[in-house]
């Protein structure tokens, strides 16, 4: 623990040495962001509801998606550039070190300038619960909740887009065609996509087991008990695959030969 407490405070005091820096990244990383749901919104002045959801209610779906991408950025900075450690060779020190890889990737910095992407996801979440019909007061431990299980589903399939580089080096294409196209995807009702989408979004990259169907449940949208219990039921199933790729990518790595 005092190592966390350690990495904690040496991170902060690096990145907040120029602080007019700090605080621009900051808000350019929430801005960036945040951007993506003023087009939605936008685009709903329009059509005042998609596939039957209103404004605020996208603005819960959308937030707890990106809560756990922002809380991912916040403590997974190692595992989002994993390609550059395997060009540069560095991953070998990594595997000379007593401790877990992974480990040593999530505690390898802690990157505060995403805590833009969490404040804007909070910032919506507000607006969605104020603009829609859902009950703050009854629903924070939900989404709390929610949030959690979005954050360990978007560790997981990070994990598996970095072991992918044990094969292909670069990887930087396929965390873009993998993970940011879905996200974007999941931060909608999973219900207005065609089969195909849907079901990528349910069973192979799985964000919408973590908004869409528990958020749909709990607003009376999907009656299933099974929606309720997706987060549960996504996580548990993707966190065996998560272990299995990992360390087959390591079996497989022969390093750089630097």
């Amino acid at each position: 623990m005092r190592s966390v407490i350690a990495l904690f405070m040496a991170s902060l005091k690096a990145q907040y040495e120029y602080r007019l820096n700090f605080w621009l990244d900051t808000l350019i990383n929430g801005a960036n962001l945040f951007s993506d749901f003023l087009l939605m919104a936008f685009l709903m002045l329009s059509f005042k509801e998609i596939g039957g959801w209103s404004l605020g209610e996208i603005a819960v779906i959308y937030s707890i998606v990106e809560m756990g991408w922002g809380i991912f950025r916040l403590f997974g900075e190692g595992l989002h550039r994993f390609e550059e450690l395997m060009v540069t060779g560095r991953f070998d020190l990594l595997l000379i070190r007593p401790m877990n890889t992974v480990k040593q990737l999530l505690l390898e910095r802690i990157d505060f300038r995403r805590l833009g992407v969490v404040i804007e996801a909070l910032a919506v979440a507000v607006f969605g619960f104020t603009a829609s019909r859902i009950d703050f007061g009854d629903m924070w431990l939900a989404y709390i909740v929610l949030v959690f299980f979005s954050t360990v589903m978007t560790f997981e399939i990070n994990i598996i887009l970095a072991a992918i580089a044990f094969w292909t080096v670069r990887n930087s294409d396929i965390i873009v065609l993998a993970f940011y196209s879905t996200r974007t995807a999941a931060m909608y009702p999973a219900h207005i996509y065609g089969p195909v989408l849907k079901n990528v979004l349910t069973f192979i990259v799985p964000l919408a087991t973590v908004a869409y169907f528990p958020v749909g449940y709990l607003t009376g949208r999907i009656t299933s008990i099974i929606a309720l219990i997706s987060p549960v039921l996504g996580v548990t199933a993707l966190l065996p695959v998560t272990v299995l790729i990992w360390k087959l990518g390591l079996k497989h790595y022969a390093s750089t030969g630097t």
